[in-house]
C-alpha cells in the first residue's frame, strides 16, 4: 500500500487539514540506515512533519528542510521534504536505543535532550527562509506546532505517530490542523479547533486503523468539523537524488593536489550519501579522469 498525502479544508474553509502516511518511506529509511526502533520512530515522525510543512508551499519544486540540533545522545537529525511528495532524511546516531520510558513508550525526550529545531523553506524562486525555535519536547509534533506558532504566527496542531512491533513498522504518519490566516482572528473558531484537537486520543491507533485511507482518518478524528477533500491523494516516497555524477562533481571541488594525494595514499575514494546511505566508489583511474578534466578546464581559462 503506497504512502500518500491528502489536503482538505474544514469549518467552512477556515481550517486547513493535511494528513500524510509515511509507512513505506519509513520502512525504507530504516533499512537504508540500519535504524533502531527508537531512531526509526524519530526519523519517521520528522519525515512526516517535513512533508506536512512542505504541503502548503506554492511551487512543485519547493522544499522544506528540518534540522534538529540537540544535546542528547541522538546527536541530531536532518530531513529534506518536497512539495512533490519526495522525502529523505538521516540521524546522527542510527543505532541508538534507550530503555523504555514509563508506560512502555520510547524515551524520545531522553534521546533528544535540549536543543533547537531549524526549519528552512525554499520555494526555488529566491533566497530560502530560515527560522529556529527551541525544542519543546523532542517528540517532533509539539516542536513543529511551536515553530508554526512562533515563526509563522499560525495556530496549529501537529499529530505524528507510529505503531512498531518486533516484526517492524506497522504504520507511520502525521496530521496537521491549522486555522487559516483569514480566520485567525475568530475566537470561536480558535476555541473550536482547540476543543477538537484536545479530544484526539490514540492518534497512532487511529492511523493504523485507517492505513491507506487518509480521508477516513480525517473523518474519524475531525468529522464534527466537516472536512472537505481538496484533491485526490498525492503519492509520497523516500527519494534521494544523489548520483555518481553528482559525487564526481563534488570531487572536483577538492582540487588537483588533494585528488593526487588520495590516489597515492588510498588508491581511490569512497563517498557516502548521508541522506540515503548509498556508497559510491571511485578508483584511481576515475580520479585521474577528474584531474584531467580540471587541468583541461584550467587550460581553457587561460
Amino acid at each position: 500500500m503506497a504512502d500518500q498525502i491528502l489536503r482538505a479544508v474544514a469549518a467552512d474553509g477556515g481550517i486547513r487539514m493535511v494528513a500524510v502516511e509515511t509507512t513505506v518511506s519509513t520502512r525504507y529509511a530504516c533499512r537504508r540506515h540500519g535504524l533502531s526502533y527508537l531512531t526509526t520512530t524519530l526519523l519517521g515522525r520528522a519525515m512526516a512533519g517535513g512533508l506536512l510543512l512542505a504541503s502548503s508551499m506554492k511551487t512543485h519544486r519547493a522544499r522544506v528542510s528540518l534540522r534538529l540540533q540537540c544535546e542528547g545522545p541522538l546527536g541530531g537529525l536532518t530531513v529534506d521534504a518536497g512539495r512533490n511528495g519526495g522525502v529523505r532524511g538521516y540521524v546522527a546516531a542510527p543505532n541508538l536505543e534507550l530503555a523504555l520510558a514509563p508506560g512502555g513508550q520510547f524515551d524520545l525526550a531522553g534521546a533528544v535532550g535540549k536543543g533547537h529545531l531549524q526549519v528552512t523553506r525554499d520555494e526555488g524562486l529566491g533566497d530560502p527562509f530560515q527560522s529556529t525555535v527551541e525544542l519543546v519536547s523532542g517528540g517532533i509534533g509539539d516542536d513543529l506546532a511551536a515553530y508554526l506558532l512562533h515563526s509563522e504566527q499560525t495556530p496549529s496542531a501537529v499529530f505524528v505517530g507510529e505503531r512498531i512491533t518486533r516484526k517492524g513498522i506497522r504504520c507511520s504518519g502525521g496530521l496537521l490542523v491549522q486555522v487559516l490566516p483569514k480566520a485567525a482572528n475568530e475566537p470561536a473558531l480558535l476555541d473550536l479547533l482547540e476543543r477538537e484537537c484536545a479530544a484526539v486520543e490514540g492518534f497512532s491507533r487511529e492511523l493504523e486503523a485507517h492505513r491507506g485511507n487518509m480521508a477516513a482518518l480525517l473523518q474519524s478524528l475531525f468529522g464534527a468539523l466537516d472536512p472537505q477533500i481538496l484533491a485526490a491523494p498525492q503519492p509520497v516516497r523516500f527519494h534521494c537524488p544523489c548520483t555518481a555524477a553528482r559525487c564526481r562533481a563534488a570531487l572536483q571541488l577538492l582540487g588537483i593536489r588533494e585528488l593526487e594525494e588520495m590516489i597515492v595514499q588510498d588508491g581511490g575514494a569512497e563517498m557516502t550519501c548521508h541522506f540515503c546511505g548509498e556508497v559510491y566508489h571511485f578508483r584511481a583511474a576515475d580520479l585521474q579522469q577528474v584531474i584531467h578534466g580540471l587541468r583541461a578546464g584550467a587550460v581553457k581559462l587561460r
